[in-house]
């Protein structure tokens, strides 16, 4: 990649998690006087920000179609066999922080609902048995919001489990198309992979068509009216096919981040309220607007020359990028315990009054100790993602390389 397309992915990566950990912070600050009393700048660019974190999860599936998917693409199209390693990879990657992470979740939450009981936020209906063992299970099986609930208060971690479905299912959906294996093993790939994704998606689409699967897919997979494992699996998609599209649509960076900004400030401002209750499909086009206008400029980016737009960033953003998973993963369980803790000292009403300067520095000061502890756990799990890989490339790759002899 080039030097500006790699220094705007690592500033998109770290925006796009801030920007979900503002938009759930947000449950500190209530701005229900927005449009009808005038605030600072700074209020309104929290307010502007805070409504993004779902666009900003799409933006990650993105992302992670260009930098996985797109490779796969093209090895599959130079006929190399790709399975075994990319699949170590993706499980190297997602699995190195996510179980630390759930450990995490468990331990604060446990922590929380020992110290601050009498607020009611962790008895809320939203965590009906969320707490229970077997989704903590579920959630490692990759099965949040899908065939099971979330482990505890981190539901952040439903958008993981998608993306780790694409990584399973995608390449088993090119095997027919590889030449590299044999004919069974590409017929029988790719039976599998449509199986999963058919599977994967049956709780979302019986939702959609009204079909009551009872105990079972029943958690939130329907996200802006949108079902998010197929809506996220095209825009995982679309990711991908740009990371191997052969030109761009235009060849401008600063037209291309342009229309972007143009379509993250239409769909905040205009896609909300009652127009979205009056016509909840908008949620879903306004989704689509800003995917398409991110995979743009990344697509233009992929073609322009060093030394224009996003070519002399820092390496600031590098480095807060590398940590950019491990504060998505983190952040939630923090979140709650804060709230639980000055409805605790407060009062169990603090949090839905209008703001003062307390409700700020509240909301400051966890945006400042989440990052912090993602940074020191990223330390210990995320830094270490390559050291697992080498690792389980020369365990497992060289026993297939023994057993093919």
């Amino acid at each position: 990649m080039s030097k500006a397309l790699s220094n705007f992915i690592a500033l998109a990566r770290w925006v796009a998690a801030v920007a979900v950990l503002i938009g759930h912070v947000g449950v500190l600050v209530t701005l229900s006087d927005i449009m009808i009393a005038p605030h600072g700048p700074a209020v309104y660019a929290w307010w502007f920000l805070a409504g993004f974190w779902h666009q900003a999860v799409l933006a990650f599936f993105v992302i992670s179609g260009f930098l996985v998917g797109g490779p796969l693409l093209a090895r599959r199209g130079r006929g190399e066999a790709y399975l075994a390693p990319f699949l170590i990879d993706r499980f190297s990657r997602i699995y190195i922080v996510m179980v630390p992470a759930l450990l995490w979740s468990f331990g604060v939450d446990l922590l929380g609902r020992k110290l601050f009981p009498a607020t009611g936020i962790y008895d809320s209906p939203l965590f009906a048995d969320a707490f229970a063992p077997i989704e903590y299970l579920w959630t490692l099986l990759q099965q949040q919001h899908m065939w099971a609930f979330q482990a505890g208060t981190n539901g952040p971690l439903w958008s993981l489990a998608c993306e780790m479905w694409y990584y399973v299912t995608f390449p088993l959906l090119l095997l027919p198309f590889c030449n590299a294996y044999s004919k069974p093993l590409r017929q029988a790939g790719g039976a599998l992979g449509v199986l999963l994704v058919a599977s994967m998606a049956t709780p979302e689409v019986c939702k959609i068509f009204g079909v009551d699967l009872g105990a079972y897919g029943r958690a939130p997979t329907i996200v802006n009216g949108a079902p998010m494992f197929l809506f996220g699996y095209g825009v995982w998609g679309l990711g991908a096919a740009v990371r191997v599209a052969s030109k761009p649509v235009l060849n401008y960076a600063w037209l291309s981040l342009g229309l972007f900004v143009a379509a993250l400030v239409v769909v905040r401002l205009a896609v909300r309220g009652p127009l979205i209750e009056a016509h909840p499909w908008l949620a879903t086009l306004g989704d689509a607007a800003v995917v398409v206008a991110f995979a743009n400029l990344l697509l233009t980016l992929r073609f322009a020359p060093d030394g224009g737009l996003f070519s002399n960033l820092g390496p600031i953003h590098a480095r807060l990028s590398d940590f950019s998973y491990s504060l998505y993963a983190t952040h939630a369980p923090l979140v709650f315990f804060t709230w639980a803790a000055v409805g605790g000292i407060f009062g169990r009403d603090w949090s839905r009054r209008l703001p003062t300067p307390t409700h700020w520095a509240v909301a400051l000061g966890l945006i400042a100790a989440a990052i912090a502890v993602a940074y020191f756990f990223s330390r210990v799990t995320e830094a270490r993602t390559k050291a697992l890989r080498d690792f389980l490339r020369a365990r497992l790759l060289r026993k297939e390389r023994v057993a093919s002899v």
